[in-house]
C-alpha cells in the first residue's frame, strides 16, 4: 500500500502542464459549482494546480503564464549596443573577434546581433565590379539619358557579350548534407582542378525575344577575330533582318580602331555604354542561366562535351525568357539611378 501511494505521488509531478484552453475549462467548471477535487481528477492533475489556477485568475484576471526572468544575460544593455555598433562600423568583422574582445562566447554575439529590431545576420557579400567616382558618375549620367526609353526602344537593341565557361565549376551554390566528422568523406567532397581544367569562350546576342547563334571563340579574342568571326558573319546578317543598334561593352576588341572602322563602313549604330557596367546588360543573366542548364542537363567530361552542351542549351532557351530579360531594362535603369550609379540588385 505504501509503495502504491509513493508511485502515484511521483507520477503526479511528471504530469504535463495544463494548456490555456484547459485552464479556461477548469475555471468554468469551478464557477458552475464543481469541486476542486473533481476538476483535478478530470484533467489528471494535482488539486493544488487547480487551486493555484483559481488564485492566479482572481489576482491577475488571466490564465496565461507570467513572464519568467530566465537565465541572466552575461552582457549588459551597454555591451549589447556596443556589439551592434561594432559590427555596423565594420561589416566584415567576425563574431569570434568581437566575442574575444567582450569576454563572451561567439554564439552570444550572434544572438545579440539577431535580437535587434533590424537583425544583423552573416551573409555572403555581393561581389561586383570596382567602381570609382568617375565610373559612378558616368553610369548615373547614362541612366538619366536613357530614363525615358520604353520597351519598344529597348527591344531594338542587340545586347551582346562574351562569356567564358570553365570545365571545372564551383560557384558556391552547392551544399552537402553531412554529419560531424564527414567533411573528408568521399561522398561528401567535390574534386576540381585548381586551374579550371580548360574553358570555352562563347559570344552571343539577344534582341527583343530573339537570339543570335552562339559563336564559339577559339583562343583569345582580338579586334580582327571579333570582326571576322562575330561581326561579319553573325551581327551584320542579324541586323539586316532585325533593324536596330548594337550594344557591346568597352572591351579592347570592341573599341579598337579596326572594329570601329568596320562598323562605320557598314552603318552599324552602336549604343554608348558606360564602363564597368555588366549589371546593365541583360545577357549576363542569360549566361548564368545557360551555365546552370548545361551542367544540369548534360554529363560534361571534356571541352567538347561542354561546347556541345552550351550550344544545345542556348538554342532551346525559350524566347519568353529572353524577352523577359530585355524588358527588365527599364527597371535596371531606375535601379541604377536609385543607387546613384553604384551597385544595385542587378
Amino acid at each position: 500500500h505504501k509503495i502504491t501511494k509513493k508511485i502515484k505521488f511521483t507520477g503526479l509531478h511528471k504530469m504535463p502542464r495544463l494548456q490555456e484552453n484547459q485552464r479556461i475549462q477548469a475555471l468554468l467548471q469551478l464557477a458552475s459549482g464543481v469541486s476542486v477535487s473533481d476538476v483535478a481528477r478530470q484533467f489528471n492533475c494535482h488539486r493544488n494546480t487547480i487551486i493555484n489556477l483559481r488564485q492566479r485568475y482572481q489576482q491577475f484576471d488571466n490564465v496565461r503564464d507570467r513572464p519568467r526572468s530566465g537565465r541572466p544575460k552575461v552582457t549588459t544593455p551597454r555591451q549589447d549596443r556596443l556589439i551592434t555598433l561594432t559590427h555596423l562600423r565594420d561589416r566584415f568583422k567576425t563574431a569570434t573577434s568581437t566575442a574575444v574582445e567582450q569576454g563572451v562566447c561567439r554564439q552570444t554575439v550572434l544572438n545579440r546581433l539577431r535580437a535587434n529590431a533590424n537583425p544583423l545576420r552573416a551573409r555572403r557579400p555581393y561581389v561586383g565590379s570596382i567602381l570609382n567616382n568617375r565610373h559612378r558618375n558616368l553610369r548615373l549620367l547614362w541612366a538619366r539619358r536613357h530614363l525615358y526609353w520604353n520597351r519598344a526602344m529597348w527591344s531594338r537593341v542587340l545586347f551582346s557579350d562574351e562569356s567564358r565557361f570553365n570545365l571545372s565549376h564551383a560557384d558556391g551554390r552547392f551544399r552537402v548534407f553531412r554529419r560531424r566528422g564527414e567533411r573528408f568523406a568521399q561522398n561528401c567532397l567535390m574534386e576540381r582542378d585548381r586551374f579550371g581544367g580548360g574553358s570555352v569562350m562563347v559570344w552571343g546576342g539577344i534582341m527583343g525575344g530573339r537570339k543570335t547563334e552562339l559563336v564559339v571563340i577559339q583562343g583569345n579574342l582580338n579586334a580582327h577575330g571579333y570582326v571576322d568571326n562575330v561581326l561579319r558573319p553573325v551581327v551584320l546578317p542579324f541586323l539586316r533582318q532585325n533593324p536596330g543598334c548594337l550594344m557591346h561593352d568597352n572591351a579592347r576588341p570592341h573599341t579598337a580602331r579596326h572594329t570601329r572602322d568596320f562598323l562605320a563602313r557598314h552603318n552599324v549604330n552602336v549604343l554608348p555604354w558606360p564602363a564597368a557596367s555588366p549589371d546593365m546588360n541583360p545577357i549576363e543573366h542569360l549566361w548564368d542561366l545557360l551555365g546552370r542548364r548545361a551542367r544540369k542537363n548534360h554529363v560534361i567530361n571534356n571541352i567538347n562535351d561542354l561546347t556541345a552542351a552550351l550550344i544545345h542549351e542556348w538554342n532551346v532557351i525559350p524566347d519568353d525568357v529572353v524577352r523577359r530579360y530585355v524588358r527588365s531594362m527599364r527597371s535596371r535603369v531606375l535601379a541604377l539611378i536609385h543607387s546613384r550609379g553604384g551597385h544595385n540588385r542587378y
